[in-house]
């Protein structure tokens, strides 16, 4: 069955007048991102900021595990790191595995950094959903936990199979 047969089934099932289509579009057409990053500082772009949170997720992360973490290229963690280093926001020290590598660690700046973005993305998910009832929250919270675990496991398995 193509593509489009299949997704015109599944949108005659839904019984709102609206489609996932459209709001995975208006999400992704970052209103919500707006909001988050009014109140932060210019700069950083969101690929820097998941870049924070993976070495802090990892306490300590060599570039180029980074770059395969985040489904990246090497280049483009290099030209984010250097900026990211020259800003103080991460550090570096050698690896004690490789002596030709380097880890990457978050400085105290990149910490406050990272803090202050969550702290505002926090803020307005609680301002957003202030009226909606817990069990509203919570099934949005799994049905996205779900979204993205699907992301990760498609990502995944296509970088395999380029592999093969």
């Amino acid at each position: 069955m193509c593509y489009v047969t299949t997704v015109t089934k599944a949108m005659k099932v839904l019984t709102s007048d609206t489609t996932l289509e459209r709001e995975w579009g208006r999400l992704r057409r970052s209103q919500l991102m707006q909001l988050v990053r009014a109140g932060s500082e210019p700069g950083l772009s969101p690929l820097a900021i998941e870049l924070l949170r993976a070495v802090m997720e990892a306490g300590e992360i060599r570039a180029s595990d980074l770059a395969n973490k985040l489904f990246v290229t090497k280049t483009s963690i290099s030209r984010y790191v250097n900026e990211m280093l020259k800003e103080k926001l991460l550090t570096q020290r050698p690896d004690p595995a490789d002596g030709r590598a380097t880890l990457l660690g978050v400085s105290a700046a990149g910490r406050k950094t990272l803090e202050q973005r969550e702290t505002r993305r926090s803020t307005v998910l609680h301002e957003l959903c202030a009226g909606w009832p817990d069990g509203d929250v919570a099934t949005l919270t799994t049905l996205l936990q779900r979204l993205n675990d699907g992301i990760q496991e498609r990502r995944l398995s296509e970088r395999q199979l380029a592999k093969d």
